[in-house]
């Protein structure tokens, strides 16, 4: 496989022929949008035998997802080794290629010892960065590639964010960078798709970490109204225990609130939930209310089966300071797919104060 420069003048259709292909496979083999929409200076990757093609560059795996891209004589392409993974049980494993596909040769000068970075993006929000995690050394350095010359990268992604939790079910935007000094900000980008755990198989273990997406309840639209989370009734405050942010339950003190979030999960599995709580008292106010911290259990249709549902008092829930609570579900029934995790204020009319809730875990233990 080689690839190919856009000249003044080039079509698709022409293109093709002068690689014995078709403008249908070449559409396939670079993620063309519109094959009437082709740029001078654009490096097309072509599939066929020619006598015009320029150097050489990387041959992508058959069935793996990739995407290329070019920057000043350099040829980008990105791959995963699939197109969806299980959150739990597989890993992205990323391979970022670099060659010169110019007729001249390209040294490259870097900062410190770091050559490449991998970023995950959700909705174009960085979940993930390869780098965050390695160490470089400080000395600068430089690497020099002479025309068709190619270096190769990889790194391994086990789908778990910047938090330690694992990402949200949801297509996730994977880019290599070439870090070299004036190509910081260019990068090559696949997509993949994370989907959920499938049922378990005799022997499979829990999957690791916690199900829930911004644990620490971070993430919030404006005061009243956080991005990953549910809700009604709720205020975002910043006496947290951890993080910036934590949830206010009971913005209005006389009226319910819920604070909610959905996970996957199995049937004939055990989940344990952990939180961490902490009453809001006004001085000479009344605290009259109940929290409740409930699992509500879902199957595939969107049918309810089952709850799990603690309550927690006012007398078991310490004043303006945050304590840990924990529990844990029986066996999940059999036909069990997802289960709602929801902390719901029950105040009554005379209840003066609110509920901060903060940090917390739904994981598989069994």
């Amino acid at each position: 496989m080689a690839t190919y420069v856009v000249k003044a003048g080039d079509t698709l259709f022409e293109i093709a022929q002068r690689f014995n292909t078709t403008v249908e496979r070449l559409v396939d083999l670079n993620n063309l949008a519109n094959p009437n929409r082709i740029t001078v200076g654009q490096v097309l990757v072509v599939n066929g035998e020619g006598n015009d093609s320029d150097t050489p560059g990387p041959t992508p795996i058959p069935g793996q997802p990739y995407n290329t891209a070019y920057f000043d004589g350099l040829l980008y392409t990105i791959s995963t080794d699939q197109r969806t993974y299980q959150r739990g049980r597989e890993s992205v494993k990323i391979t970022f290629i670099k060659c010169n596909v110019s007729s001249s040769t390209i040294t490259l000068r870097y900062n410190t010892g770091q050559r490449v970075d991998f970023v995950a993006l959700r909705d174009g929000r960085e979940v993930w960065r390869w780098s965050d995690d390695q160490f470089f050394t400080q000395a600068t350095g430089a690497v020099t590639l002479r025309p068709g010359e190619c270096e190769t990268y990889t790194a391994t992604w086990d789908l778990r964010n910047k938090q330690g939790n694992y990402v949200a079910i949801d297509n996730f935007q994977i880019r290599g960078y070439n870090v070299a000094r004036n190509f910081r900000d260019k990068f090559v980008s696949t997509t993949i798709r994370v989907t959920r755990q499938e049922r378990p198989g005799p022997g499979d273990e829990c999957p690791e970490g916690n199900l829930l997406d911004d644990p620490g309840i971070e993430r919030w639209r404006n005061s009243n109204t956080p991005i990953v989370w549910n809700g009604e009734n709720l205020y975002r405050t910043t006496i947290s225990r951890s993080g910036q942010y934590a949830g206010e339950l009971g913005a209005t003190h006389n009226q319910p609130a819920v604070l909610s979030q959905i996970a996957d999960i199995t049937s004939g599995r055990l989940y344990r939930v952990t939180f961490w709580a902490r009453e809001n008292v006004q001085p000479g106010r009344t605290a009259d209310y109940t929290l409740e911290a409930e699992i509500r259990l879902y199957n595939e249709r969107g049918g309810f089966v089952s709850r799990v549902d603690p309550v927690f008092r006012p007398q078991s829930i310490p004043n303006n300071r945050y304590q840990q609570y924990s529990f844990t579900t029986g066996v999940i029934p059999a036909g069990v797919e997802r289960g709602d995790l929801r902390f719901v204020f029950r105040p009554r009319s005379n209840n003066d104060n609110t509920v901060k809730i903060d940090d917390v875990i739904f994981e598989c233990v069994r």
